[in-house]
């Protein structure tokens, strides 16, 4: 079940549907976010997330940004996500194409932590000048 909930997710932000992803999470979910990005760090609550994580993403740096799921791993309440980011900074006009691990933990039918993994240096060299 939890498989087809993150799968839910990366399809609602697929489509810019930002009510549907965050509707699988906990309020007062615990979202790590990789320390090296801009907004790295820990952030709770649906509110936090959405104002520091998912907000600047279009609003302040990609004209372009997907998170693409490869493979959904499964380890009980646990969903490990392996997959890519892309996109185009809207400053720099620079690609990104780097790799991601997401671990979504799950309670009750909610996400209620997010874990991610990835390469910071490409995401920072997209942003800068």
């Amino acid at each position: 079940m939890s498989v087809s909930v993150a799968r839910r997710s990366y399809e609602a932000f697929a489509r810019g549907d930002m009510d549907a992803v965050l509707a699988d999470m906990d309020g007062e979910i615990e979202w790590q976010q990789a320390q090296g990005l801009p907004h790295g760090g820990t952030y709770h609550g649906l509110a936090e997330v959405r104002a520091n994580v998912f907000d600047p993403l279009d609003r302040d740096w990609w004209s372009e940004f997907s998170a693409e799921p490869d493979e959904f791993l499964e380890a009980g309440d646990e969903i490990v996500v392996l997959g890519r980011y892309r996109g185009i900074a809207k400053q720099t006009g620079k690609r990104l194409d780097v790799p991601f691990v997401h671990v979504w933990s799950f309670r009750d039918g909610k996400a209620w932590r997010f874990r991610q993994f990835l390469d910071t240096a490409g995401w920072v060299d997209a942003l800068s000048a």
